[in-house]
């Protein structure tokens, strides 16, 4: 005959069924399942992010000891290409990553907004200074109406002696060195 509260065994906790305990096991397995994931893809868009991001730096600082319009505008072409690739694994890296934080609760932390904001910082000073100088230089490399490039030799030369490349990288290295920092040690 079976105990009077009903149940088969004194093992269960009161008010916690065996059915409800696996459902609960299952829900927990599968937000899991769900972190590992976003997890993943927030690691995979920063391979991807890092990867072409680097192609990009690579050519400029190559740029530099060019001279010919034409080299100079066939590299500017293949770091534009790698960057249409490096905005793709942003937006991995930042859905990954935000959705592994709110999927653990860990959304409005310190370290996971102090986080978000030096990428938004770094992505806006890279942008701010990259953007001005690559873009005006692509310009300033097209045709104009007679179908000639204006600019070369010793005027192009002199252009691209500066420190754009370096500003860049220090800046890239010096926020991805941060938010490694931020994501490994989180600071409360």
């Amino acid at each position: 005959m079976p105990p009077a509260n009903g149940r088969a065994s004194g093992w269960q906790t009161p008010g916690l069924t065996l059915p409800g305990t696996l459902h609960a096991i299952k829900r927990r397995a599968e937000g899991e399942a769900l972190y590992l994931g976003l997890v993943f893809l927030h690691l995979a868009g920063l391979v991807l992010f890092v990867l072409c991001h680097g192609a990009s730096a690579f050519m400029a600082f190559l740029i530099r000891r060019q001279s010919d319009p034409a080299v100079v505008n066939s590299y500017l072409g293949m770091s534009n290409a790698a960057n249409r690739l490096m905005y793709l694994g942003l937006l991995l890296l930042a859905v990954g990553g935000l959705g592994a934080a709110w999927n653990s609760s860990l959304l409005a932390t310190p370290w996971v907004l102090a986080t978000t904001a030096t990428l938004i910082a770094v992505l806006a000073v890279m942008y701010a200074i990259g953007a001005r100088f690559y873009y005006g230089l692509r310009d300033r490399l097209q045709p104009g109406p007679d179908g000639q490039v204006t600019l070369g030799g010793p005027e192009l030369s002199a252009l691209l002696q500066n420190r754009v490349p370096e500003t860049l990288a220090a800046v890239g290295t010096l926020g991805l060195i941060v938010m490694v920092g931020l994501m490994v040690f989180k600071p409360a």
